[in-house]
């Protein structure tokens, strides 16, 4: 209960708290169709390079603690911003 309660209130983080804006795309009209195109690249490489659990040291792929939920919850917010930001986009 306590994972999907986390894991709902970081997709709403994500999603809809904020909006991402880039003031480097010269056609604003096409800022959405870049913006998907930048979330769905940034979800695939923080799913390739962000752990989930405990995996890297031969532990069960599920968190056994909140504290390990929690962290792993925040490495993979950190990991999507960071990409994004580094296509160009910040939150507002």
């Amino acid at each position: 209960m306590k994972k999907t309660i986390l894991v709902a209130l970081t997709l709403a983080c994500i999603s809809g708290c904020s909006s991402w804006h880039n003031s480097s795309i010269a056609d604003q009209s096409k800022a959405a169709e870049i913006l998907a195109r930048d979330k769905a690249f940034c979800n695939q490489q923080n799913r390739q390079n962000v752990p989930v659990g405990a995996e890297t040291d031969g532990a069960p792929p599920e968190p056994t603690t909140y504290e390990a939920e929690f962290s792993e919850n925040y490495a993979s917010v950190n990991y999507f911003e960071r990409c994004m930001k580094e296509r160009g986009w910040e939150k507002k």
